[in-house]
């Protein structure tokens, strides 16, 4: 219930949600404040306008790449012990699979775990639950896919954390059993930030890999000043991080100032 809540309160405050709130309220109130009304909906069609460039999108998810891409040479006399890859969703009910399979973002991640797992030999740690109750947790998919797609058995599952607050525990507490303190944390270099933030506080040690970066695009500059569909989900879920990254780092300061206040 809680994740459905937060998933409802997101859509209708990032784009094109929040967009399409602002022309509602412009337009109820066009008949008895007209001014205010052309001024709501002239905000609303300009966010919507500036937030479909890709100049835009790659702007937002750029300034969220906090941690540079780990080179093959960083990894010779790394301390990290194992390879945490978190999941990102499902391709639910794929009828080319026959069933649920990782989405394009989770595969994205698993390629470059399966790439990292490869330089240094050390095993695999997938993490991803149910977030809506589905039958099969995400990290099973995540499983199945590196055996299936990338020939890699050598796998942990954490198949409990619904958030990226609760794959940082779980997979702390999994790991403590095996006695592996350091790792390397695979995820998109946008979820990066985030992701680190609560496996630091989970207590393990990390050496980020973040994977898919928000490269130079080959087209032309004109392009960049064209609205897109594509740009506008990009720019939705940058912006979305941003307040998930405010989010976690508001919580962790008043989960450390009630600590304080305890002791």
């Amino acid at each position: 219930m809680e994740i459905l809540i937060t998933r409802s309160i997101e859509s209708l405050i990032l784009p094109p949600g929040g967009v399409v709130l602002l022309l509602v309220i412009g337009l109820l109130l066009i008949r008895h404040h007209w001014h205010s009304a052309a001024t709501v909906i002239g905000l609303a069609l300009l966010a919507l306008y500036t937030l479909s460039l890709p100049v835009t999108a790659d702007k937002l998810l750029r300034s969220l790449e906090a941690y540079p891409a780990l080179q093959p040479q960083d990894t010779k006399g790394s301390p990290a012990q194992a390879i945490v890859v978190l999941g990102a969703g499902r391709y639910p009910g794929a009828p080319e699979y026959g069933g649920d399979t990782v989405s394009a973002g989770g595969l994205e991640r698993l390629r470059y775990a399966a790439h990292l797992h490869r330089l240094t030999n050390l095993p695999l740690v997938v993490s991803g639950g149910s977030p809506l109750g589905e039958a099969l947790p995400e990290a099973a998919l995540m499983q199945q896919s590196l055996a299936n797609d990338f020939h890699i058995t050598d796998v942990w599952v954490e198949a409990q954390g619904r958030t990226t607050a609760e794959n940082a525990f779980f997979t702390q507490a999994l790991l403590d059993e095996k006695g592996i303190h350091h790792v390397y944390l695979v995820t998109h270099a946008w979820h990066m930030p985030r992701a680190a933030d609560i496996f630091r506080q989970a207590g393990l040690a990390i050496t980020p890999a973040p994977a898919m970066f928000a490269t130079t695009r080959s087209h032309g500059a004109l392009l960049h000043w064209l609205p897109s569909a594509i740009a506008l989900q990009a720019s939705s879920l940058a912006l979305r991080e941003k307040l998930g990254l405010l989010w976690y780092r508001m919580r962790h300061r008043a989960s450390t100032a009630a600590s304080s206040t305890a002791r």
